[in-house]
């Protein structure tokens, strides 16, 4: 069999490729093998339906995520608070990625009206976190909780309202900061 030499410019590498002949060509799937192949990625794609997590639980997480971190803010935790802020952001690129084309919105789309609403209050509320300022946490909070409940509104869901929480969602996180270690 008669090879082909392939040098590398400037790397002083070569390297041979051997000439493939007709005889090593895969044979193509004969009607039951094809048949059999197109019943396993059917079923792939039932099962990627099914595991696909429902847009509810995705924004229930959403929003335990955003009561941390009105609570973080509150006791004056910018650590928390800064990966509470992460963590929505985490969570809502789940939701882009896995219902972005949620029917909720047709012929609008959950991947493109969410960041466009999101994004610059998100960034106010970053910016207003490494402040360490909570006059500017608690606006840029609000805003925040405002551009949640316009896209609610946008989805068709207007009496879906966020807000400050009045009490933690869950009681087990303590939300003061750490004291600083001489």
């Amino acid at each position: 069999m008669k090879g082909l030499r392939v040098r590398v410019a400037g790397m002083g590498l070569a390297c041979t490729i051997a000439a493939v002949g007709a005889s090593a060509a895969k044979p193509a799937p004969d009607a039951s093998q094809a048949a059999r192949i197109q019943a396993l990625e059917q079923r792939i794609a039932e099962l990627e339906k099914r595991t696909q997590p429902e847009l509810g639980q995705q924004m229930l997480m959403l929003e335990l995520r955003h009561d941390r971190l009105w609570w973080a803010g509150e006791a004056g935790n910018w650590n928390l608070a800064y990966y509470m802020a992460g963590e929505m952001n985490e969570a809502v690129q789940g939701i882009i990625e896995t219902n972005g084309d949620a029917a909720e919105l047709q012929p609008q789309k959950l991947s493109e009206i969410m960041p466009s609403m999101l994004t610059v209050p998100m960034k106010n509320l970053l910016d207003a976190i490494g402040t360490h300022d909570k006059a500017k946490f608690a606006k840029a909070y609000d805003d925040l909780s405002a551009a949640c409940t316009g896209c609610h509104g946008v989805a068709g869901n207007p009496m879906l309202v966020i807000g400050r929480p009045k009490t933690p969602l869950l009681d087990d996180l303590h939300y003061a900061p750490l004291p600083q270690k001489p």
